[in-house]
């Protein structure tokens, strides 16, 4: 009995001993099935990766702001053909001054008034007139008027004068002027209205 007795006590004895060895040794690698143990300092910072839903490719930042639209703008230039005539009037249409216009915007669609005017006298139409640009044309259209004077000018002899293009919407706007002479040697017919020059005409074409 006293052998049982000392036998007992020495297996107590190596157990206690083999629990105290492998207590710290287990704490280091795993806990429960194999599973990493946490750690007692702060958690790491959370990643996340997403994936475009349209291509499956990893998503990228997108930035919400979009490029401003340009500021509408307009510019007219005018050129002059036959700026100098000397003959019977009216003058022939394919003699008489003519005048070019060419309106560029900076963006479409828009919609441009503008309104011919000489530097002494009037034209023929003095009002508004509307050039209208669709969101499919291009940037740049033109109006081509033609000027003619009065036959009561003839006993005048040269008549000089000027004409440029004045635009008030989207935004004001002006063209350089451009001189003109008018000399008329002889009267060939009387033309309705008093102007001593006017200027008359419609896009594309030169009346």
């Amino acid at each position: 009995m006293l052998a049982a007795g000392l036998l007992a006590v020495v297996l107590a004895l190596a157990g206690l001993t083999y629990v105290l060895v492998n207590r710290d040794n287990g704490g280091h690698g795993t806990t429960g099935a194999g599973s990493p143990r946490a750690s007692g300092g702060p958690p790491a910072p959370a990643t996340h990766s997403g994936t475009d839903s349209d291509t499956g490719s990893p998503a990228t930042a997108r930035s919400s702001t979009s490029s401003p639209r340009p500021a509408q703008s307009v510019r007219v230039t005018l050129t002059g053909a036959h700026t100098a005539y000397s003959g019977t009037c009216p003058p022939p249409g394919a003699q008489a001054p003519t005048f070019t216009a060419t309106f560029t915007v900076a963006r479409l669609p828009a919609q441009v008034e503008y309104r011919w005017v000489l530097a002494h006298g009037s034209v023929s139409d003095p009002g508004w007139q509307t050039l209208s640009f669709a969101a499919g044309d291009g940037r740049t259209r033109q109006v081509r008027v033609s000027v003619t004077a009065n036959p009561k000018d003839a006993d005048r002899g040269a008549v000089d004068n000027a004409i440029s293009v004045e635009v008030r919407a989207p935004v004001g706007a002006t063209s350089d002027p451009v001189p003109f002479s008018v000399t008329c040697t002889t009267a060939t017919e009387t033309p309705s209205g008093g102007a001593s020059a006017s200027a008359s005409g419609s896009p594309g074409s030169s009346p």
